[in-house]
């Protein structure tokens, strides 16, 4: 049954994320009166269509997403009338493109602010109490167990979980003497953390304790509402620190996803549509930065078009879509390598 339902759930999470990302582009598209010439769910040749005032609504072969597509979208073809995407106000074409990252943030706040009334919130505890053991790593193998208290390690006093971390992450490879607190009795594990190949920490493989709370529908919709929103922050705090440190950031390709989806699917609907929701946040802001071929590289022409009264010429459009689809590359293979790096280490 897993083996039909995983595949089923990891198309739908891909498909639902970018669909609705699409959708955006194409509802402010249809406000504005630009010609949409195609707008289908799905990837590849068609399976069902109909054309109505115009727009061709597709149902096509791969439910990987969707696409739309708009006259005179590209500067290329020099497609300058009233019904067409550059035929608009430069402050229309930012409506018509940052409507897609948008509602990939309004799908993260709908689907987080359902989880937290059904499910309540985990709320993650600052103590140094083992919350889950992960299977065959360090910690499980020693017989770490779940609620077992670290309460030294090398004979630091460990008072938090985020000092313990610490201690963990800037030892990788080395031996560390724990003494656990379980059960009222002391006892003394010796551990060697795994050097994980992205970040290079130290990892033994456990999780903190957390406790859930529920909440009232009001107070659901707050946190659905902020959870994208200070999700966005940390990814671009982050960013900055480990480019202002001179360090790889650690990132997710096609494989990694597909493998957290199926990992996510497997747990349950809830830890799924967590992810998805993480993952349409993330899609939103990605799609948001200033980067040509992007969302926010549209934006960014859009916005030098409003200040100097020009639009960017076609030779400055090929450089910059050049530039950014070579960036894009660079960042999809690292990402490639850094998933296939992971699914060894990991496996």
């Amino acid at each position: 049954m897993d083996n039909f339902i995983l595949p089923l759930a990891i198309i739908f999470g891909f498909g639902i994320i970018i669909f609705v990302h699409e959708f955006g582009h194409f509802i402010v598209a249809k406000i504005l009166k630009i010609k949409v010439i195609q707008f289908s769910f799905g990837l590849g040749p068609e399976v069902i269509g109909r054309t109505i005032n115009d727009t061709r609504y597709s149902i096509c072969l791969f439910p990987l997403g969707g696409a739309v597509k708009l006259k005179g979208e590209n500067i290329e073809e020099e497609i300058k009338e009233e019904d067409s995407f550059y035929g608009k106000k430069w402050f229309e074409r930012i409506a018509v493109v940052i409507m897609g990252p948008i509602m990939n943030y309004i799908l993260a706040m709908v689907v987080f602010s359902f989880l937290a009334y059904i499910f309540g919130v985990g709320i993650i505890s600052n103590e140094p109490i083992i919350g889950n053991v992960i299977e065959n790593k360090p910690a499980y193998k020693i017989g770490l167990k779940q609620n077992d208290k670290i309460i030294k390690i090398n004979n630091i006093e460990i008072k938090t979980w985020s000092q313990m971390a610490e201690i963990i992450h800037n030892s990788p490879q080395e031996k560390l003497v724990l003494e656990v607190l379980r059960n009222d009795k002391i006892l003394k594990f010796e551990v060697v953390p795994e050097k994980d190949p992205v970040t290079k920490y130290g990892m033994i493989g456990i999780t903190p304790g957390y406790k859930v709370e529920k909440l009232s529908f009001i107070k659901s919709i707050k946190v659905g509402v902020s959870q994208p929103v200070l999700l966005s922050i940390f990814s671009i705090k982050y960013l900055y620190e480990k480019i202002a440190k001179m360090e790889s950031p650690e990132l997710a390709g096609p494989l990694g996803i597909v493998q957290v989806l199926s990992k996510a699917a497997r747990s349950g609907i809830e830890q799924f549509l967590n992810l998805i929701a993480t993952i349409s946040t993330m899609l939103g802001l990605f799609n948001l930065l200033p980067i040509p071929i992007l969302d926010g590289g549209h934006v960014l022409f859009a916005l030098i078009e409003g200040v100097t009264k020009k639009l960017p010429t076609k030779k400055m459009f090929e450089i910059a879509n050049f530039i950014g689809l070579s960036l894009l590359v660079v960042l999809f293979l690292y990402a490639t390598y850094s998933d296939i790096v992971r699914l060894m280490f990991y496996r």
